[in-house]
This record gives C-alpha cells, structure tokens and sequence, in this order.
C-alpha cells in the first residue's frame, strides 16, 4: 500500500514540475495537465483493480490456509481423543489386572494362615493333651499318696481304739 502512494505523489511531483518547467502557452499547459491527470487516473485506477485483485487472492489464500488449518486442528483433536480413549481402557484393564492379582494373593494369604492357624491349633492341642496327661498323672500321684496316708491313719486310728479298747478291759 505504501508503494501505491509513493508512486502517486511521485507522478504528481514530477507532472508539477513538468508543467512549471515548460515553456508553453497556458492552453496547451491546461491540455498537457488534463492529459496527464487523465493519464494519472487511468493509472490509479488501474493500480487500484490490481490491489483489489490482490486483496481478493490473499483473501482466497488466507481463507484456504484458515480451513486447511481447522482441518488439520480437527484431525489432531480427533486423534488425541481416539489415543486418550486407547490410554484409558489400557488403564482401566490394567485396573483389572491388578485387582485380579491383588485377590489371588489375598486368597493365597488367607489360605496360607488358615493352614497356619490350624498348625498351631494343633500343637496347642498336643500340648494341652500333654499338659492334661501330666497333671492326671500328677492327680493320680497325689490321690494315691492321698489315700496311703488315709490308710496309715485309719491304721493308726485301729491300733489306737484297739489298744484303748485293751486298757479299758
């Protein structure tokens, strides 16, 4: 646009000077001036055809680059959205997954202390048994010593009133 502008007040300048430099009669200047300013809006109207012509293609261009872009902008959007979509079902199997394997260790944990508590209910058994044993065996020591004594005293207690029974005859 600044060229435009330039050339025009470059054209008028130098018709300027033209006309003042010349040495002709008035009529013929007033020709000469009409004949250039003439001159000078054919051109002008010729160079603004040619800068709406161009205003118009860089127009059309920019129109097609803006669509090219929005495709292409769309195109990239879609397929982000198709890899996210991708991305969340791989995590939601993956999800899957682990909770599977989270619950098949849990279960073999479970497993695993049932059998362990079952061990130790069995050796707590075992050993109360044992423990059970010795205390009978103990009891059976005591009541025997129990009733040796009981009989050494009901002896004791025979002598004695035998003996009272004696002396009392």
């Amino acid at each position: 646009m600044n060229k435009f502008f330039t050339f025009i007040i470059g054209g008028a300048l130098g018709a300027i000077g033209g006309l003042l430099l010349a040495p002709r009669s008035g009529e013929e200047t007033r020709n000469m001036v009409a004949d250039q300013a003439s001159s000078l809006a054919d051109n002008a109207q010729d160079l603004m055809g040619q800068a709406g012509e161009k205003v118009q293609e860089f127009a059309g261009q920019a129109a097609d680059k803006v669509q090219s872009g929005i495709k292409q902008a769309t195109e990239k959007g879609e397929e982000v959205a198709s890899k996210a979509q991708e991305v969340v079902a791989n995590g939601a199997e993956a999800a899957i997954d682990k909770n599977e394997d989270l619950r098949a260790k849990i279960d073999a944990a479970r497993e695993r202390i049932a059998a362990q508590v079952k061990k130790n209910a069995g050796e707590v058994g075992d050993k109360v048994q044992e423990v059970a044993s010795d205390a009978a065996d103990k009891a059976k020591d005591v009541a025997d010593k129990a009733a040796g004594a009981v009989d050494k005293a009901a002896d004791k207690a025979t002598d004695a009133a035998e003996k009272a029974a004696d002396k009392a005859k």
